[in-house]
């Protein structure tokens, strides 16, 4: 691995969740940022920023000249006109693009244990970004995040609401499956080391600590000062609820191809964890803030906070200067 390549390096999102913490970690280390993203900068970012347009000569353009290319875009579910199959194309043009402009190398981000799971929409669109990555003809890294978790996160953060509003917490199923969290600036520390290596590679980011879906719920309450009566529901109760909420909270608290992937043990890595943070380290000293305000993320993504940056994610990883 290299300790620092210098240079430019083009990242999606730079204002977004994922996104913002990549960005923050290149400028750590040295390199020029640009993004492409349809959110406004924050105050004192030191990123530059275009548009994110699907075109391909633009999109070539805009990545000439780069060292390395960070693709952190996807889709949480399908909205708007926007599904996971346009979002597949949409992918294919920015690694395309990529090409085109003789782009150093492509680090794409994806999710963990995608490849298999082709009766969920969101893992087969990932599975099938990957294939379009590996077949680039480039020098290319896939990450794998499993649960990403820091400040504007909306499973942990949603999660902790629920726990703060409701004295009873459903269960689905029971809740005994493991999932093996990363926190969002070991998440983006392996990404960006990614950038910096020079063979082809995959790769799990995942956190040194393995819960049960039941223990990480306990260990939120916890971390909030809430005891709470936790009860294992079937998935339909689970869904419906849930479902009903969102009505009256417009929006998505939770798809279906989550649920399944949470159960099945998509969000814990068979290989040996990379990243160092403690996730329950990160719960208690965040507890007395997490939950306050629901995450509503088709008001961040789609309505009327879309072309806002993310301003808790920006602020932890330190776009903003004082």
């Amino acid at each position: 691995m290299l300790a620092s390549m210098g240079g430019r390096i083009v990242v999606t999102g730079g204002f977004s969740y994922i996104g913002s913490a990549v960005a923050a970690e290149c400028l750590r280390r040295g390199f020029s940022v640009h993004t492409l993203t349809n959110r406004r900068p924050p105050d004192g970012t030191r990123l530059t920023r275009s548009e994110l347009r699907f075109d391909p000569e633009y999109l070539a353009k805009e990545l000439a000249g780069a060292t390395a290319f960070i693709n952190t875009y996807w889709i949480r579910f399908p909205w708007a006109g926007l599904g996971f199959p346009a979002a597949v194309r949409n992918s294919a043009m920015l690694i395309d693009a990529s090409a085109r402009a003789r782009v150093g190398r492509i680090v794409h981000v994806s999710v963990s244990n995608a490849p298999g799971a082709d009766d969920l929409d969101y893992y087969a669109g990932k599975a099938a970004v990957e294939r379009l990555v590996r077949n680039a003809g480039i020098a290319y890294a896939i990450v794998k995040p499993t649960l990403v978790v820091g400040p504007a996160d909306v499973l942990t953060n949603n999660i902790a609401w629920l726990l703060r509003r409701f004295p009873v917490f459903l269960l689905p199923e029971g809740g005994s499956y493991r999932l093996q969290p990363v926190t969002l600036p070991d998440a983006a520390r392996l990404i960006v080391e990614a950038a910096l290596e020079t063979r082809n590679l995959e790769a799990d980011a995942a956190g040194p600590e393995v819960f049960t879906f039941a223990g990480y719920v306990r260990q939120i309450a916890a971390a909030c000062g809430l005891r709470r009566v936790f009860l294992p529901a079937p998935n339909p109760v689970v869904l419906g609820a849930l479902g009903l909420l969102g009505l009256m909270l417009r929006d998505r608290v939770l798809t279906r191809d989550e649920l399944v992937g949470l159960q099945r043990e998509m969000l814990f890595s068979k290989t040996p964890a990379l990243g160092r943070e403690s996730v329950s380290a990160w719960l208690r000293a965040s507890g007395q803030e997490l939950g306050r305000r629901y995450v509503n993320d088709l008001d961040r993504h789609f309505r009327s906070g879309a072309l806002d940056p993310i301003v808790e994610a920006s602020v932890e990883v330190g776009f903003r200067e004082e």
